[in-house]
């Protein structure tokens, strides 16, 4: 077992994040985090302790509080809070949608572990699950390693990081719109930093594209906008973004799980409030983080949320330096005075003391088990599903972000669709963030859904 510790994985291309748990957790956490946040393209994910090793006897939420004093929550949990229960009664679960989900490397026990964790909580298997490689085979050099001896491996430690957020994204993209098809496209490169290594990722979203795979997307990694060389770099690369989204594609991407506080190509926090990039684009659906107040044992209906800023991490957010104020943002008149592309678009649960468990039987150092397991690269996959049952429930809503600001721009209609986020902050690090408050924030943007009311309201807004 991971005993009273929870591990930082750190990604040598797309880093992951990770925390400590029991006495002296959140000074652990704290090392963790300067000692492995690296200038890189990263993937935001926090990795927790093996919290049950029999594969039908998940822990309980119960178990959790007391032991680790967090929570661990189910995918009924989440279900609840964010009110599917009516969407799912009527026969909306994502039938007839894909969502296509982009990873480096994936894992190789993807399929079985997703199996299990069906197989615990009483999921249907999705109606299909392919997987691609467009770039080639991956290679998995740690499935034959003699671990943990061979663990420090730079290429090892990298691919594990990776299969935890491939088992995050896919088996709670599912959780979500159980009835969906899952789409999981793996490059089998590591990632690193900036315009050296999005264009790989991107030559993967553009066979999605040109194959037609899906038009929900789902990708759970950033970088720093000024970690680029140049603002020219990224407007470049994001004209495959306004490509896709042209086309109907809504790509939810994580802004990340350290608040403000974001590294330069040294892995140097930047002394002022950053975002990162490909959530800053104005072609994609950013998506921030929340926590779920005072965690519980179990979610019967909502549980007021803040802000997620646990002292592991926090939810991303803030201004670009890169892109202006897109129209659905300008028409909906956020507070804005920058006059800049705010972020994120919208939030969900991603908090480590709300955390939700995953599966897992390809880790070489801790074997196969139930884990916790928290970030914006939950809250993502979150969305992701959110939006595959929305398709369903309303037909084919193309790009959904301006859907989703004329809703706001509709109070009776905002009120019933999202739940307006009031409370805490996204400072982090000693940099200075930004607050919660009524409407749109630079902390949560325009909330977390109503999965039933978000139905509704969506009928009433247009391409």
């Amino acid at each position: 077992m991971r005993n009273q510790r929870w591990t930082k994985l750190a990604l040598v291309t797309l880093s992951t994040a990770g925390l400590a748990v029991g006495p002296g957790a959140a000074q652990a956490a704290s090392a963790a985090h300067h000692h492995t946040r690296t200038a890189r393209l990263s993937p935001q994910i926090i990795v927790g302790p093996v919290a049950g090793h029999v594969a039908s006897q998940p822990p309980s939420g119960s178990f959790c509080l007391q032991n680790y004093g967090i929570a661990c929550y189910q995918p009924a949990d989440i279900q609840n809070q964010y009110n599917f229960g009516p969407l799912y009664a009527n026969g909306d679960n994502g039938a007839g949608q894909t969502i296509v989900i982009f990873d480096s490397f994936g894992s190789p026990t993807i399929r079985q572990d997703l199996a299990t964790f069906d197989q615990a909580f009483g999921l249907p298997a999705p109606p299909s699950f392919k997987i691609y490689m467009p770039e080639g085979a991956v290679t998995y050099n740690y499935t034959n390693a003699a671990s943990p001896a061979d663990f420090h491996n730079k290429n090892i430690g990298t691919e594990v990081s990776w299969a935890y957020e491939t088992t995050l994204d896919v088996d709670w993209a599912h959780a979500m719109a159980p009835g969906a098809g899952i789409d999981l496209v793996v490059t089998p490169n590591s990632e690193t930093q900036g315009v050296q290594g999005i264009p790989s990722m991107q030559n993967a979203q553009a066979f999605a594209l040109s194959h037609h795979l899906g038009t929900i997307w789902s990708d759970s990694w950033a970088t720093t906008e000024q970690a680029f060389s140049t603002k020219a770099s990224i407007q470049q690369l994001d004209t495959f973004y306004a490509s896709a989204a042209a086309h109907g594609v809504s790509a939810f991407f994580a802004t990340g799980d350290s608040g403000v506080a974001n590294t330069d190509l040294q892995g140097r926090l930047f002394p002022y409030a950053t975002v990162t990039y490909p959530s800053s684009s104005p072609n994609v659906i950013a998506v921030g983080g929340t926590q779920v107040t005072t965690p519980t044992a179990s979610i019967s209906s909502y549980q007021p949320e803040s802000v997620w800023n646990d002292g592991y991490g926090a939810g991303g957010g803030g201004y670009s330096t890169v892109f202006s104020e897109p129209a659905d943002q300008s028409a909906a008149g956020i507070s804005d005075p920058s006059g800049m592309r705010g972020t994120p678009d919208v939030s969900m649960n991603a908090a480590v003391q709300s955390a939700v468990l995953i599966y897992e039987s390809f880790d070489p150092v801790y074997g196969a088990g139930w884990t916790p397991i928290a970030g914006t690269s939950e809250a993502t996959p979150l969305w992701a599903g959110t939006d595959a049952v929305m398709n369903q429930a309303d037909g084919s809503l193309g790009f959904i972000a301006p859907r989703l600001y004329q809703i706001y721009e509709n109070p009776s209609l905002y009120a019933k669709a999202l739940n307006d986020i009031t409370v805490g902050d996204n400072s982090f690090a000693g940099i200075t963030g930004y607050s919660a408050g009524p409407g749109w924030d630079a902390a949560t943007g325009l909330g977390t859904p109503n999965a039933a009311g978000l139905a509704a309201a969506l009928t009433h807004t247009t391409p």
